[in-house]
């Protein structure tokens, strides 16, 4: 313990004695997978960071980045972690050019904060903000006048969630149907690699890459690769008219039929997504529609100009009129903002109800989409596991949360069963499973990234080649890496 502690007084003398965090009281609240690190570094650019890999490299200490937290659970559990590194410091907007549609940022940036900056004059947001102002302490930009833009992403959590951590794990949410995924929106980043070197790749223009793209390359790496400390990415003008549509049915079939039936005409909705009754019900909306208990609800994003959403809704409307929809609401702007960032709390929500939440991603090719879920549904109602299903309709897979308790007697066992069973049926399919959360406990017991495909020999040679040390986030990634 004392060499440690004159290792960080040696690193205090590169980075600032208060970046550098050891009270165990304190570092409780970084622990990964109840594993409980020795210290928390804090640093406020990539040149701080890299000092912080470089004696991680000479001392042979692990690294593990983190944002906000709200995904630190995904992956394995840590073979072992000397070194939580947070990028809560490095929170600036360096260049905030809406004039050319792009947007420069530090990692420890909220999601939040982005779509405030990029607020119109008229207040007028992506998301449902009260309060426009932003909690960052510095702003660069090319361009602060001609706003009325957005970063299209919709990640879970998205009051909460850094946008190094978006992009770590590629995150992204319903609307990914129309905007698609972080790694299609990155011009460009600079991150600090396990050796100690500061990278630069890409830049300001779309087409920026000769050769490979290691913008793409850092994202989804979650944080096994390096860690970010900027990006850039492409932004798009605000859509002239935001609603949301709803439809209740009395069956999971019913609901899927239209779901179907609107992504197989040539209209561009945002976001087609089907909620089981417990999903619906765990958004706990306030003021939203009063639908028959136990329907099922489709909802349905229109992001457009205005006559475009105009027509969306009147043919979309008669869709569901012919289907039989037992009911429906629409929800225009701030209603509309409202309930997708509830759609995108729905994990906290749920988890509220369960310590022992366990949330799965399914992916399948999209024309099984009925046939997986319904087995999905099959399988966790006969072993008696409360859940909630939001089947991303429009992209091939959906988000199951389990809601157990799992020390009940035999719930353990019979909700890793149900998670194999369910991994089992998405690889017969061409698909995947991937555990995105999960007690730390219960992770040896699945498999928490699914079935690796062939490309986890290349995996490998870069894990190797880039970090040979294993430094970064040991034993966190696929297959292990």
């Amino acid at each position: 313990m004392a060499q440690f502690k004159e290792k960080l007084a040696r690193l205090s003398k590169a980075i600032g004695e208060d970046r550098i965090e050891t009270d165990w009281a304190f570092i409780d609240q970084y622990a990964v997978d109840n594993l409980r690190p020795r210290a928390v570094i804090f640093p406020r650019n990539g040149r701080e960071v890299s000092e912080v890999v470089k004696m991680a490299n000479r001392e042979n200490l692990s690294i593990v980045p983190r944002g906000s937290g709200s995904k630190i659970g995904m992956g394995n559990a840590s073979l072992r972690l000397d070194l939580v590194v947070s990028s809560s410091r490095m929170n600036h907007m360096l260049d905030v050019d809406t004039a050319n549609l792009t947007i420069t940022v530090e990692a420890g940036v909220k999601f939040r904060d982005i779509q405030a900056r990029l607020a119109t004059e008229e207040d007028r947001c992506y998301l449902p903000l009260a309060d426009l102002t932003t909690s960052q302490d510095e702003f660069i930009c090319s361009d602060r006048s001609n706003s009325g833009c957005f970063l299209p992403m919709d990640p879970p959590f998205s009051e909460t969630a850094t946008i190094g951590g978006i992009v770590a794990a590629n995150s992204s949410g319903p609307r990914r149907l129309l905007y698609r995924l972080p790694r299609d929106l990155i011009l460009g980043v600079r991150f600090v690699a396990p050796n100690g070197d500061i990278v630069g790749t890409g830049g300001k223009t779309v087409k920026n890459v000769s050769g490979y793209d290691i913008s793409k390359l850092m994202t989804g790496s979650a944080g096994s690769l390096g860690m970010l400390c900027e990006m850039t990415f492409k932004l798009l003008p605000l859509p002239e008219k935001m609603e949301t549509l709803l439809f209740s049915f009395g069956s999971f079939s019913d609901g899927c039929a239209l779901a179907e039936a609107i992504l197989e005409t040539p209209l561009l909705p945002a976001a087609v997504e089907i909620m089981n009754p417990a999903a619906y019900k765990g958004l706990g909306l306030k003021d939203g529609p009063d639908f028959d208990p136990g329907a099922y609800v489709v909802a349905v994003a229109l992001e457009a100009f205005e006559q475009a959403v105009n027509r969306m809704r009147e043919e979309m409307m008669d869709m569901a009129r012919v289907r039989e929809s037992r009911g429906n609401a629409c929800l225009k702007e701030d209603d509309h903002r409202r309930f997708w960032l509830t759609v995108s709390h729905l994990q906290s929500s749920v988890a509220k109800i369960s310590a022992g939440l366990i949330t799965l991603q399914l992916s399948y090719p999209i024309s099984l989409m009925k046939e997986v879920v319904s087995f999905a549904e099959k399988t966790l109602s006969q072993k008696d596991i409360e859940h909630t299903i939001l089947v991303h309709a429009g992209s091939g897979g959906c988000l199951i949360h389990l809601i157990e308790d799992l020390n009940r007697d035999g719930a353990r066992g019979k909700t890793v069963q149900a998670t194999q069973t369910l991994l089992a049926r998405c690889l017969e399919t061409g698909g995947n499973l991937m555990v995105k959360h999960a007690p730390a406990g219960l992770k040896p017991e699945l498999k928490m990234w699914g079935e690796p495909g062939s490309d986890l020999l290349v995996m490998k040679r870069l894990k190797k080649q880039l970090d040979p040390s294993g430094i970064f986030s040991p034993g966190r990634f696929v297959g292990g890496l």
